[in-house]
């Protein structure tokens, strides 16, 4: 700890004699000064501490950030939103002072064709309390052959099903008709890190193309929000 750490926050009672120690620990700083989180909650609330309300300022050495308590949670005082986008699958790792994250999970959409379309891969996220996942949408078999170019694949990363698009001429009177697959699942929840811990970050594929010139879906997309 460095110098101007505390590990408690003192409330004093009328005619009580301070101390030298005492005295200097108030004047010291205009914010308590706690090694890391677990120093700073622990110094609140106990026999002789001060009560933790809104309000409250606290340094953390541990991180370097200057924190407020807004009366149910601490916060990073200037904090800013971070986003790490998974376009395939890896590893995120939190940085120092992450301890919650917000994931948005979209899995892989379904495929299209006549037989044997795929779904769409699972995408998810594996949170300290657990994994976190979004189903991939079931593909789309038409029974029938499609004419080339009818079968439309949808950008990568987009979680959408492959579509079918068909230009019926009746009577010069055009008309459009169309069919998908199921697109992939959309999820978004928040869950508890570990800073420097990494966590497993899973993208779905999309679902593979059915036979009879079909089209495969759109692979999914995790991007991951939190603050520093």
């Amino acid at each position: 700890m460095g110098a101007n750490a505390q590990t408690e926050v003192p409330t004093f009672t009328a005619s009580q004699v301070l101390t030298a120690a005492q005295m200097n620990a108030s004047a010291r700083t205009g914010v308590p000064v706690f090694a890391t989180t677990v120093t700073r909650d622990a110094a609140f609330g106990g026999a002789g501490e001060k009560t933790l309300a809104a309000g409250q300022l606290c340094y953390l050495e541990a991180t370097n950030k200057v924190q407020y308590y807004d009366g149910t949670a601490w916060a990073n005082l200037g904090s800013v939103n971070n986003v790490t986008v998974f376009t395939a699958s890896g590893t995120f790792t939190p940085p120092a002072g992450v301890t919650y994250a917000i994931a948005h999970i979209r899995a892989g959409g379904g495929g299209i064709g006549n037989a044997t379309s795929g779904t769409g891969g699972t995408s998810s996220v594996a949170f300290a309390a657990g994994t976190i996942s979004a189903t991939g949408g079931s593909g789309l078999n038409s029974g029938q052959n499609f004419a080339v170019g009818n079968c439309v694949t949808p950008p990568a990363n987009s979680g959408q099903g492959a579509t079918y698009i068909r230009e019926v001429d009746a009577a010069a009177n055009r008309v459009i008709t169309s069919n998908a697959s199921v697109n992939g699942a959309e999820i978004v929840a928040g869950g508890a890190v570990t800073p420097a811990v990494g966590i497993t970050v899973t993208v779905g594929a999309g679902g593979a193309a059915g036979t009879g010139n079909g089209a495969a879906g759109g692979s999914g997309y995790v991007w991951i929000e939190y603050q520093v």
